[in-house]
């Protein structure tokens, strides 16, 4: 339990400008404040769970599609359809395993960020990576296009990299964004969804 002398040294230790939109929210309150920090303190970190998994389901996938496509060496061979500046990233992934073609591609799978593989979903790429590959990789999207697609995954990026920068999200529609999360997932893997869920603390935690 906090105590008035906690509470004190918290507000330096978080920082009164990081504490600032919880103190709006609880109208001045530091104590109440500081309960709501603590509330998306343990949100952010149920949320990284499902975020996580999807996050690795979907790398792989995209991955494994464009393997069936332009073959597994498509990282370095110039077959795949991708610009240069998702070349470029290839390339420093490479560069920080150690620069050689032979390196494990799933190690660069690994190190790749989230937004490469949301990027190969983009409108550039509609009528390239989208129609020889990458729609093969959500079977059971009921037939949404692209555009939804990569529209709902680019918003759960953002939402991930809030998390991930320690931001608040509690003013998040936290209910539907675990929703949009779960049903991301089952558009790859029917059986990678019903795992994510059974294991997510959110739905517990949410108020």
């Amino acid at each position: 339990m906090r105590t008035a002398e906690i509470n004190k040294a918290l507000e330096i230790t978080i920082s009164r400008p990081r504490l600032s939109k919880y103190l709006v929210e609880m109208s001045g309150d530091l104590d109440a404040a500081l309960a709501l920090y603590e509330y998306n303190m343990k949100v952010s970190e149920a949320f990284y769970l499902p975020l996580q998994s999807l996050e690795i389901c979907l790398r792989n996938t995209i991955f494994n599609s464009m393997n069936d496509r332009y073959g597994a060496d498509w990282f370095h061979t110039g077959k795949a359809p991708i610009n240069s500046s998702a070349q470029h990233e290839i390339l420093a992934s490479y560069r920080s395993l150690g620069d050689s073609e032979t390196t494990d591609p799933s190690a660069i799978v690994a190190e790749m960020k989230f937004a490469f593989w949301i990027g190969l979903l983009g409108p550039k790429y509609d009528a390239s990576l989208w129609r020889q590959a990458l729609h093969k990789s959500f079977p059971l999207a009921r037939g949404k296009k692209r555009q939804e697609i990569h529209g709902r995954l680019n918003l759960l990026r953002r939402f991930r990299n809030r998390i991930a920068h320690h931001e608040p999200v509690y003013h998040k529609d936290l209910k539907t964004t675990h929703a949009e999360i779960i049903e991301c997932a089952g558009w790859m893997c029917v059986h990678t969804q019903a795992w994510i869920l059974y294991h997510s603390r959110v739905p517990q935690l949410l108020i």
